[in-house]
């Protein structure tokens, strides 16, 4: 982290984040073709070992699902040949990536199709300790990049963090948690679909970012393909159409891909991003549908 970065207090953090939104709207950033994609996620699971209320991943809600390894590898050739090294970064992550049993092979796989491109295993951080040596030699032989989100949670990070760099492996921390303590945002969902799709799409964060690619299918964030989970444990119908994705057989060049991920998608109509709420502490799930409802309802007592 960059040592200035330290020094900016914690308050000057959160107006940023409030203002952000309304600087994105004003200059349509989210709307440019960016010629690249920044931000490639491929989920390995999607359930985790932290219980994070509002998790944007829905990861709380989700069974213990584990991404097939055949499946994956069909996705990286496909994208592979269509990007020509248009990705910035490739994240390995849930949930809990650490989760899977076969890490070593998604990031062998994941190497071999992305030959130069920056790879990460985006982490909480809690299995790292317990990995093999096996593991971190195909890290540092496929040059895999540990990033970790640090967590209020009784966990040593600092001893983590040294003993990853003592295997010979880039460590580093997810956004400013080394040094401001992780706190959860919510985006509460509109049950109704009200909301301005265009008007969500500027203001979001995630929009035309954090691409996802999910079991064959290109969605620009990471809320649509896992609203299932949410849909399922509260038995609600957030429609999910074929409006809001693309099939990867089906995409011809890199530019199809960069022209979808940088308009909105009819889903963008369930995302209140007008209503964030970006600061509601960490806790728990209680798996209580008003954590991405009605976070007006959330207290920051409730905590690991």
């Amino acid at each position: 982290m960059n040592p200035l970065k330290k020094l900016v207090p914690y308050k000057v953090i959160l107006l940023r984040r409030e203002l952000l939104p309304y600087w994105r709207k004003i200059t349509k950033k989210n709307m440019r073709h960016k010629g690249i994609i920044p931000i490639l996620h491929l989920h390995l699971t999607d359930h985790c070992n932290l219980n994070c209320r509002g998790c944007d991943n829905f990861s709380p809600l989700a069974p213990a699902v584990f991404t097939d390894i055949d499946v994956f590898e069909k996705d990286c050739k496909k994208m592979s040949e269509l990007t020509n090294k248009n990705i910035q970064e490739i994240q390995l992550l849930g949930g809990e990536p650490l989760l899977h049993p076969n890490v070593l092979g998604f990031m062998t796989i994941a190497r071999k199709y992305f030959p130069e491109n920056k790879i990460s295993i985006v982490s909480n951080g809690i299995l790292l300790r317990k990995q093999t040596d096996e593991f971190w030699e195909n890290c540092k032989r496929n040059n895999i990049h540990i990033t970790v989100t640090k967590y209020p949670v009784n966990f040593d990070y600092k001893s983590t963090e040294l003993y990853v760099k003592a295997q010979g492996v880039s460590f580093a921390y997810y956004g400013n948690t080394e040094s401001v303590e992780k706190t959860m945002q919510c985006i509460p969902l509109d049950m109704e679909g009200k909301q301005d799709p265009e008007d969500s799409f500027l203001r979001c964060s995630r929009a035309n970012r954090c691409i996802s690619l999910d079991n064959g299918k290109i969605y620009t964030c990471s809320v649509i393909p896992y609203i299932k989970y949410f849909n399922s444990r509260f038995n609600k119908n957030l429609i999910v159409s074929p409006d809001d994705y693309m099939t990867l057989d089906n995409v011809k060049n890199i530019d199809e891909v960069l022209n979808f991920v940088s308009k909105p998608m009819p889903f963008c109509r369930y995302c209140n991003i007008k209503g964030t709420i970006w600061d509601i502490g960490y806790g728990v799930s209680k798996q209580d549908i008003s954590e991405w409802t009605d976070t007006k309802q959330l207290t920051t007592t409730d905590s690991l």
